[in-house]
Formats: C-alpha cells, structure tokens, sequence
C-alpha cells in the first residue's frame, strides 16, 4: 500500500511538472509598437517631440495592444518636477484616473489603443519638459516632450 501511494505521489508531482513548463521566459513583453500620424516609431529610440510655443495635441496609436492604461506624467520647468498620477492628482484639476491625467498644463488620454497627449501654449520664456508614460502589465513606454 505504501508503494502505490508513493507511486501516485510521484505521478502527480511528474505531471504537475510536466504541465507547468512554458517556452516563454516570465516577463518577457513584446515592447508597445506605436504610429504617429501614419508613421511607425521605432520602439528602442526615445521618443521626442518638439512642441511649438502655441501648444499641440498628438495622438498615438498602439498597434499590438489594445488594453493599456497611463502610469503618470511628469512636468519640468527649470529644476521644478510635477508627477501627475492616476492615485495621486492636483485636487483643483479634474478627477484623474487610468485613462486620463491631468497636469499643470499637459493631458494625457487613452481611449481603446490611442493614445492622445494635449500641451498647452507656453506662455513663458522657459523651455519646459514632459513625459507621459503608459503600461500593459509588465511592459512599459514613454513619449518625451520638449516645448520652446
């Protein structure tokens, strides 16, 4: 009796085994693929948009996700950083969420696989800096903005 049970033993654990063996290493994402007005972004080179004084809005579409939602976005005038985040939002801003950010003077939306980021005209003589980054789960993206 004592055999069989360990026989039995043995060939669970030999199929559990067996069964949880994947080909694909944990964690590895395929990085986000992003057009921008018709165009392919490479995927390894830093995203950078120069953004005129008057403003702009851009808008990204995510070719091989459709579910990904905004991690935060991040200002910098002069040695000055505001982080914007879903959890943690400027209580005189609208309510942000996973999909929607709202900062001191750049919004980032997500409606399905795009991605819609607005900068507002610069209405100072200092140059300023945004990043709005996105994720998927374990894979994460950003885009660099640089406005005159």
């Amino acid at each position: 009796m004592k055999a069989l049970s360990y026989f039995i033993t043995a060939l669970f654990i030999s199929i559990f085994t067996i069964s949880c063996a994947s080909d694909e290493p944990i964690g590895q994402w395929e990085s986000m693929k992003w057009k921008y007005e018709g165009v392919s972004l490479l995927t390894k080179v830093k995203k950078v948009f120069t953004v005129p004084k008057e403003g702009g809005t851009y808008h990204f579409k995510c070719r091989n996700y459709n579910g990904f939602w905004l991690c935060s976005v991040e200002e910098k005038v002069n040695n000055t950083v505001n982080t914007y985040d879903w959890r943690n939002f400027d209580k005189t801003s609208p309510k942000s969420d996973q999909q929607n950010i709202y900062g001191g003077w750049t919004t980032a939306n997500i409606k399905e696989n795009v991605l819609t980021v607005t900068i507002v005209p610069n209405k100072t003589n200092t140059k300023r800096y945004a990043t709005v980054e996105v994720t998927a789960g374990d894979i994460f993206d950003q885009f660099y903005f640089e406005q005159e």
